[in-house]
């Protein structure tokens, strides 16, 4: 997890499983350490001398450490008394695992600790449910709904606390509803501390995580060909930044479904379909790669006199799609998908000398962000659907794999 702390203090952008709120503790520790970014923690690397790797442990441990008292205040707070609470306390404090876990930089401990501020919070909530809306149960509640964020925005395995004391909210307002002596405003008024302190806090809390997160790595990285092109369009030394917004015929082009997941549409010359050899699949393939690129022919017929210039894409414009590695033609027809009974099959065939007429599609502009005139085609801010000339069919993707 070391290496995650090293991209945010260099601001490079990288996209994991887990949520961001340990790794940014994590990086927070670096950060405090003197570690400069340098180093990311490559497997069976050995640590050059400017990297404190014990103070980054350190904090790790103290934070592990933490679970200890949280685990003591819990059981007062359920009614043991000083000697069972302590002894308790020793069984967490003498768990082989939790010790092992707290030596190494990793997400577990900072887990276990917002996991156990999360029971020991809902403890004293309970310990002072009989002071209902004074200072102190609104004080547990909060607290309780603070750790409740900062666990599921660790790891998602922090869901399960949410569960547990979701459950044990839930038992508790039917209980009220039961109650005969408690009045309908109250009852009213239960249910809305509930909802602001046990969801709309750790809601706020897994944004607002997720904010610092997007503020500090600003910077390209291993993780931004997962996101949507106009989130890369915003970072720093990003080719998207850098490419030029006009789409004109002639221009190189990636073209990435709307979609999230589908990835960018490519083409090579080992992935063919198996009943006809000559066609190459046409799939969406996340991650950017050299068989992503498209060059922008133009679908108009040719005139003897035409001179060479510049003539920008617009809505309802004929063009040809010609992958660049293989000099194919993005190209429909009336076969079938190789794992579908339904729709068209989409190949890159074909040939720079004879265009299919099935290789001609349509232009049309759905819609755009961007404050340029409307009616062209822009890089990464319209989004456009593609008509096949032949069949009338959309370019489309679907969530269906190849085997």
């Amino acid at each position: 997890m070391g290496r995650f702390g090293a991209q945010y203090i260099n601001g490079t952008f990288y996209h994991d499983l887990h949520p961001v709120a340990g790794k940014l503790l994590i990086g927070l520790s670096e950060y405090v350490s003197g570690h400069n970014g340098s180093f990311t923690y490559t497997s069976g690397a050995e640590y050059p001398p400017h990297i404190n790797y014990v103070f980054q442990r350190a904090s790790m441990a103290v934070i592990g450490s933490l679970i200890v008292p949280f685990a003591y205040r819990t059981c007062r707070f359920l009614g043991f008394g000083r000697a069972a609470a302590t002894m308790g306390a020793s069984f967490v404090l003498l768990d082989n695992a939790l010790c092992v876990l707290s030596r190494f930089i990793l997400l577990d401990p900072i887990l276990f600790c917002f996991i156990a501020m999360a029971l020991m919070g809902y403890a004293g909530f309970a310990r002072h449910r009989h002071q209902a809306f004074s200072a102190v149960w609104w004080r547990w509640l909060a607290f309780t709904g603070l750790s409740l964020g900062l666990a599921i925005s660790t790891k998602w395995i922090g869901a399960f606390v949410v569960a547990l004391v979701g459950l044990c909210t839930i038992e508790e307002l039917a209980i009220l509803y039961s109650d005969r002596k408690t009045s309908v405003l109250t009852q009213i008024k239960h249910w809305i501390a509930r909802v602001v302190c046990l969801i709309c806090i750790p809601l706020l809390v897994y944004l607002i995580s997720f904010q610092i997160h997007f503020a500090l790595l600003r910077s390209r990285g291993t993780g931004d060909y997962k996101m949507p092109s106009q989130f890369q369009s915003l970072q720093r030394n990003n080719v998207v930044s850098r490419q030029p917004h006009d789409v004109a015929i002639g221009s190189q082009i990636t073209i990435r479904s709307h979609l999230p997941g589908f990835g960018l549409i490519y083409a090579n010359e080992t992935h063919r379909f198996p009943d006809n050899a000559d066609e190459l699949v046409a799939a969406g393939m996340p991650g950017k790669q050299a068989n992503n690129w498209w060059e922008i022919v133009s679908g108009a017929a040719k005139k003897g006199n035409d001179t060479p210039s510049v003539r920008f894409i617009a809505d309802g414009d004929i063009l040809l799609l010609r992958h660049v590695g293989t000099k194919r033609y993005l190209r429909t027809g009336n076969a079938k998908p190789h794992n579908q009974g339904w729709d068209r099959r989409v190949v890159a065939a074909g040939n720079t000398t004879a265009p299919s007429a099935w290789d001609f599609w349509r232009v049309h502009i759905v819609d755009d962000v961007s404050p340029r005139p409307s009616g062209r085609l822009y890089a990464v801010t319209t989004r456009i659907q593609l008509t096949n000339k032949i069949s009338g069919c959309l370019l489309t993707a679907t969530p269906a794999q190849l085997p």
